[in-house]
C-alpha cells in the first residue's frame, strides 16, 4: 500500500484519535504506517493493531502471540514471541492508542503531550519514553511524518501544514461521496 492509499484510508482514524490528545495526527498516522509495516504486518491486517502495543497484564481484550524484532540499546537485533492486543477494528486500535499514551505517565515524563503541532519533537518524545526498542525510532517517525505531509499536500495542494490539517479530513470525507 503506497503512502497516498494508506493516507486516504487511514487518516481519519488518526484524525479522530488525536482531537483533545495532545498528539499531532501526522504523528499518529505515521506511527501507524511505521509499526505496521503500511498496513502489511499480519498485526495489523489480521489483529488491527497498528501500533505494536503489547498485552500487559492488565489487559482484558483478545491477544495474539506473535514472533517480532526487538533491539538492545547497542543496535542489535534479536527476536522473541510476545503477546500483542488484538482490536475488532482500525478505529479501535486508533484510539486505545491514545489510551495506552495517556494512561502511561512515561510518555508525559517525556514530553510527548507538550507540542501537540510539533509531530518531530512528538517523536522524540515518544523514543524518549521507550515507545520502541529502535535506537533510531524518532528519526525514522520523523521522516515517515516529513513524508506524510508531502502527501497530504499532494491529496489537498490547500494544506499548509498542522492548522490545515481539518481541511485535509473534511476533502478525505467529501471524497467519499464524490
Amino acid at each position: 500500500m503506497t503512502k497516498e492509499e494508506f493516507t486516504k484510508k487511514y487518516y481519519n482514524f488518526a484524525n479522530a484519535a488525536s482531537k483533545g490528545s495532545g498528539i499531532s495526527p501526522i504523528l499518529i498516522l505515521a506511527q501507524a504506517y511505521l509499526e505496521s509495516g503500511g498496513a502489511k504486518s499480519s498485526l495489523a491486517s489480521k489483529y488491527n493493531n497498528f501500533f505494536g502495543i503489547k498485552a500487559t497484564p492488565n489487559w482484558t481484550g483478545k491477544v495474539v502471540n506473535l514472533r517480532t524484532r526487538e533491539q538492545t540499546k547497542d543496535g542489535k537485533d534479536y527476536f522473541i514471541v510476545a503477546k500483542f492486543r488484538a482490536y475488532n477494528s482500525p478505529a479501535d486500535s486508533f484510539a486505545d492508542h491514545i489510551k495506552f499514551l495517556r494512561s502511561n505517565p512515561r510518555y508525559t515524563k517525556a514530553g510527548l503531550f507538550n507540542n501537540p503541532n510539533n509531530y518531530a519533537l512528538q517523536a522524540d518524545s515518544l523514543q524518549k519514553a521507550g515507545y520502541a526498542t529502535d535506537v533510531n525510532y524518532s528519526k525514522i517517525l520523523k521522516s515517515v511524518g516529513n513524508n506524510f505531509v508531502t502527501t497530504l499536500k499532494k491529496i489537498n495542494p490547500l494544506t499548509t501544514g498542522a492548522v490545515a490539517l481539518p481541511l485535509i479530513f473534511l476533502f478525505l470525507a467529501a471524497k467519499k461521496f464524490f
